[in-house]
């Protein structure tokens, strides 16, 4: 039972580390056949970004438990991130066909409708998640991301800081107050959000670079150059965090290694606004490397080795931009990647059969024509 709690409290706390690992994976070898194992496995390699993998162990979890809704409202939304609508459609059918009252369904029926741009009946389903369980984490930070859809920022504000209330250790909810008090271009109640949003996500690229944007608009520049090469260190676990980043070795060494020119340009700016022109050149050259390495990495995506670059290449969170309403239809996306929208889905929903296989359209009333919309905040 002591590992059981153990992996219970890494995946609350969103820990990926070996050690997490090696105890499910002991777990797993005791017990093949539990589906909550399977599912913690699920969750860790969301938290880990490895989303084919994720979605390969649901779709098993899919498979053999289909009456089984546990943390499908978490898979919903990593589908949500990966732009597959077909997958959050075929999970909001699955889930209403199951049970109609759990909080779980609401939240990816929500998700659904937000895929759709239909903001209002995403925040409709997110409160009936809340009628249900007041403490739903999920339907708190995602009806905050509704709000900042709708420019509702101050009830965008009040939902997070209910999502921050239950559990203040979820970093969702502080960066969503981050990035909802950068629309209303409050940088240095931003920069606090943002702060203790890294403190819980150190590894993660997203909220280091999103912490040196804000560092780079309150014209905290040493700062802003800190954040962002931790941005870049963070998004490539086999580089020394010691790097500096700084010499002109640094920039030959880390020349041939692909790392994300969207971070590395930022760096180069502002250097240049503080007059250290040699190191702006430096990563200027890095910038163009990276440009000119980017059609190679994708000529040899299909290789293993092609894939684990391109990976690399878009894992990296986009600068925040600066226009409050183009900032705020960037918000809704998890940390990794900027998916094109999918096309406009017309066939008809496949029934479900006994092998519970994963339909490619949508059901008849969830059908839509409108674009899916993508977005920039962390799920």
């Amino acid at each position: 039972m002591t590992l059981f709690f153990t992996v219970h409290a890494s995946q609350s706390f969103h820990d990926t580390s070996p050690t997490t690992q090696a105890t499910l994976h002991d777990l797993s070898s005791l017990f093949p056949t539990s589906a909550y194992l399977q599912t913690q496995r699920g969750l860790l390699h969301l938290h880990s970004h490895q989303t084919p993998e994720a979605e390969s162990v649901f779709d098993a979890i899919i498979h053999t438990s289909p009456h089984r809704l546990d943390s499908l409202d978490i898979y919903s939304n990593a589908l949500y991130v990966a732009g597959n609508r077909p997958k959050v459609a075929f999970l909001a059918q699955l889930a209403t066909a199951t049970d109609l009252f759990r909080p779980e369904t609401c939240v990816i029926v929500g998700n659904y409708y937000s895929m759709k741009s239909e903001h209002e009946k995403a925040v409709m389903y997110f409160r009936r998640a809340l009628t249900l369980d007041r403490k739903c984490l999920s339907a708190w930070t995602l009806m905050g991301h509704e709000f900042v859809e709708m420019k509702n920022t101050h009830s965008a504000i009040e939902s997070y800081r209910r999502a921050v209330d239950i559990n203040r250790r979820d970093y969702r909810a502080w960066y969503g107050l981050g990035q909802t008090y950068e629309v209303l271009e409050m940088h240095h109640y931003a920069l606090f959000y943002y702060q203790r949003a890294a403190g819980l996500r150190p590894y993660d690229t997203q909220m280091w670079h999103a912490l040196g944007s804000c560092y780079e608009k309150l014209e905290r520049y040493d700062q802003a150059i800190k954040a962002y090469k931790r941005a870049l260190v963070s998004g490539m676990n086999f580089i020394e965090p010691s790097s500096s980043f700084g010499s002109s070795s640094a920039a030959d060494e880390y020349t041939d290694v692909q790392l994300n020119a969207e971070i590395l340009f930022p760096i180069a700016c502002l250097y240049e606004k503080l007059g250290d022109k040699d190191a702006a050149k430096r990563y200027m050259e890095m910038v163009v490397a990276q440009e000119d390495a980017a059609p190679e990495a994708s000529a040899e995506g299909s290789g293993a080795e092609g894939v684990a670059i391109a990976q690399g290449a878009t894992s990296s969170f986009s600068a925040p931009i600066t226009e409050a309403a183009a900032e705020a239809q960037s918000r809704r996306t998890s940390i990794l990647g900027d998916p094109s929208s999918p096309a406009p889905l017309n066939s008809s929903f496949h029934s479900f059969n006994h092998e519970r296989t994963i339909p490619t359209s949508e059901p008849p009333h969830l059908q839509s024509t409108g674009p899916t919309r993508t977005t920039s905040m962390a799920r």
